[in-house]
């Protein structure tokens, strides 16, 4: 056993490799290897390829052991040469017994001996023609020529991993040329931690944890195939054998403490009971052993011992970088990597999951959730609230190769419009009019496809709406960031509803929580997304104005006309209907000049117009406010906008008693102040932030209700003069 060998229990220990290597011999059909001590190391796939090439060199050269090398040659002093052959060839099959490597190179030294005493060091020696050569015969020459460079040319294959030109006398890292997954003993997650051959470094960053040492991510750019490698080594993959023995006792301690009165369901709650009495544990173990601990290590172990018994391990790591938006991982997960996408590129990661791992999350996500989870019901979705992500799981039989899940993360701060300008999303004018829009009460669905920033976006807009209107939101799973906006000072009262793709009942199907929200008075409407029976409800409502303020939704589609098409013809929302909504805005993750990495950006506001019918072509349904540009990435607006025919920016200002071109101003104006905030926030990030885009808008709001007052009409020149007076003073106190 691993466990109990004093080497080393790795290839580059020279007992563990010739042990590694009988073993196979013995074994001709294995798929793994694991060397179990501290650290295990797994061997597998394409490595475990390469050590049955190396087992094999055995039976290669031991084919050739006891070969008669002077081949009854009957000259008196040819013996003596084939005597001095078989020694050499003796040593090389015995190196190649634990270093077969080694073995490779000593054979590549014989090879240019005998080349060099041969003819001008060819191989073709004529046997007619063959000469003595001093006391050698010419014919026992060749033929031990012909086996070495049969030998040499069969073994091309290992000849690739080494350096046939280093010196010879230098040690070969096996570790290096054949490279394990590796994990500590008490985590089933492996990793590898040297990146491999083809590829190149691109940057690093550290990943800021409220306790224990920052973790380091590298990214490196694949230079065989048009993808990145995210890679990760946690500290516990690299503690010394003091330190992981510590853990290791510690931990089977603390799994064995699960008081009755704990509320395990609640990840929270049992994160900070494993974090303290771990840390108790962690002393109690340090003075034992006469270890000691410095309180910062402390600290870093107690967290590693929290992370492993309620956490998610090493998946937990991931999921507190900031950069990473999704992380998938696809069944079978041992034979997978775990994926991520950062930054709008997705990566492959130095990290495979065990099934072990994977059985033990969603058991967990089942008790949290409360939702059934087998074969009967094969999806399990939720949100985990203590990384804020949201969890898709899916089992057997709709994935039959095992478990697969996909975590969403959402922002850890809500985003606001200034944000998506600095990412590139929007302009300061695109910004400009939603902001308008939202305080114009209109209704607007933002449509896209699956991780294109829907989500996001709508929650920068509900941003938009003047603090002093109540809303309501609907969602099956939360995503909008309600409690932050509530502590903002917004009137948010938040429902839950039904998973689309799940049917139980102890939920509250979609369109009776739309029901109720509908009776709980005057509010703006926010809908998580528009997908089922709820979508006639909700056009009923708006319809005949019982749906508030406002309507705002996402709903599934990459551009206008499609949204019109699964509304009206696949939900069964009467065309006439469709005509409550005021525009739609399209997200879209698009590839910029046809580049591998995707970027989140508007590319369609549109209004829907008056005087078509049900017969109607969509391009008479819809008019393009703002469309984007490919060529400068930019969301330009449209002669309806500039020329100031827009009907909804029309009927808000007629609403509001002002001119179109007075509205026009308003937008721009709008539109300046976002910009500004963005040119500030480049110096000091908190400055496009939530608390501060709200405070802002709470100004704008204040000065734009001053203004009204006046008899000559609102002059927004002076509302921008104020607002950026005040938003001066407030910036320099917040540098």
């Amino acid at each position: 056993m691993c466990s109990t060998c004093e080497n080393s229990s790795t290839l580059n220990d020279q007992v563990c490799r010739e042990q590694i290597l009988s073993a196979l011999l013995r074994e001709p059909l294995a798929e793994r290897i694991v060397l179990s001590h501290l650290y295990e190391r797994d061997y597998e796939s394409k490595e475990m390829e390469i050590l049955y090439e190396l087992a094999h060199l055995q039976e290669t050269l031991g084919n050739h052991i006891d070969l008669d090398l002077s081949f009854n040659c009957q000259k008196e002093t040819s013996g003596k040469y084939c005597s001095d052959r078989n020694k050499k060839f003796k040593e090389i099959i015995e190196t190649s017994k634990n270093d077969p490597f080694r073995s490779i190179r000593l054979l590549g030294e014989l090879r240019e001996e005998e080349e060099e005493e041969g003819k001008e060091g060819s191989y073709e020696l004529n046997i007619v023609d063959a000469v003595h050569e001093g006391d050698e015969c010419g014919i026992c020459t060749k033929r031990f020529h012909s086996v070495v460079n049969e030998i040499w040319e069969t073994e091309k294959g290992l000849r690739r991993f080494i350096d046939l030109d280093e010196n010879s006398t230098l040690d070969i890292d096996y570790d290096q040329l054949i490279k394990p997954n590796v994990r500590p003993a008490f985590s089933t997650s492996r990793i590898y931690i040297e990146p491999p051959d083809l590829s190149e470094f691109l940057e690093c960053y550290d990943i800021k944890h409220k306790n224990g040492r920052d973790l380091q991510v590298s990214i490196y750019e694949m230079t065989d195939r048009p993808e990145k490698l995210y890679m990760i080594i946690p500290r516990e993959y690299n503690l010394d054998a003091n330190s992981l023995k510590m853990v290791e006792r510690v931990r089977k301690k603390l799994i064995r403490f699960r008081p009755d009165d704990m509320n395990f369901a609640n990840p929270a709650n049992s994160r900070e009971y494993f974090r303290r009495i771990g840390k108790k544990m962690l002393e109690e173990d340090a003075r034992s052993h006469n270890i000691t601990l410095a309180p910062a290590d402390v600290n870093t172990y107690s967290e590693l011992l929290a992370k492993y018994t309620t956490g998610l391990g090493i998946l937990e790591d991931i999921l507190s970088d900031t950069r990473v938006t999704d992380v998938y991982i696809n069944a079978p997960a041992d034979k997978n990597p775990v994926h991520v996408v950062i930054d709008g590129d997705e990566c492959v990661t130095n990290i495979f999951l065990s099934q072990d791992d994977l059985d033990s999350m969603v058991s967990r996500f089942r008790a949290i959730s409360g939702r059934p989870f087998g074969e009967a019901t094969p999806i399990l979705e939720m949100e985990l609230k203590e990384f804020g992500v949201r969890v898709s799981v899916i089992g057997d039989p709709l994935s039959a190769n095992g478990l697969a899940y996909a975590f969403r993360k959402h922002s850890r701060r809500p985003w606001t419009l200034p944000k998506l300008i600095a990412t590139g999303s929007i302009s300061p004018l695109t910004a400009g009019l939603l902001s308008f829009l939202m305080d114009g009460e209109t209704s607007i669905l933002v449509a896209g496809e699956v991780g294109a920033g829907k989500t996001s976006l709508l929650s920068a807009m509900i941003m938009e709406i003047p603090q002093k209107y109540r809303i309501l939101t609907i969602e099956d799973t939360r995503e909008l960031p309600i409690e932050d906006l509530q502590e903002l000072g917004w009137k948010m009262q938040g429902m839950s509803s039904r998973s689309s793709i799940l049917s139980t009942n102890l939920e509250i199907r979609p369109e009776v929580a739309l029901r109720a929200a509908l009776r709980l008075g005057n509010s703006s409407l926010v809908i998580g997304e528009v997908r089922g029976e709820e979508v006639k409800v909700l056009y009923e409502a708006m319809q005949i104005g019982t749906a508030g303020n406002s309507v705002l939704g996402t709903i599934h589609g990459a551009s206008a006309s499609a949204v019109y098409e699964r509304i009206v013809h696949t939900l069964g929302v009467p065309a006439a209907s469709f005509k409550a909504t005021d525009a739609v805005v399209v997200c879209t993750n698009t590839r910029i000049g046809g580049s591998m990495s995707k970027k989140k950006r508007v590319t369609q506001i549109c209004e829907v117009v008056s005087g078509w019918d049900e017969n109607s072509d969509t391009n008479d349904i819809f008019a393009d406010i703002m469309e984007y540009n490919a060529a400068t990435d930019s969301l330009m607006p449209t002669d309806i906008l500039d020329r100031g025919q827009s009907e909804i920016v029309g009927k808000i200002a007629h609403k509001w008693g002002i001119s179109i071109d007075t509205a026009s101003l308003n937008i721009r104006i709008r539109g300046k102040i976002k910009e500004k905030m963005v040119i500030a926030g480049q110096t000091n990030s908190d400055l496009v932030e939530a608390e501060a885009v709200s405070k802002a808008n709470n100004m704008f709001w204040l000065y734009m209700d001053m203004e009204k007052n006046d008899p000559n009409g609102p002059n927004y020149e002076n509302v921008y003069q104020k607002w950026s007076d005040w938003f001066d003073r407030y910036s320099s106190t917040h540098i």
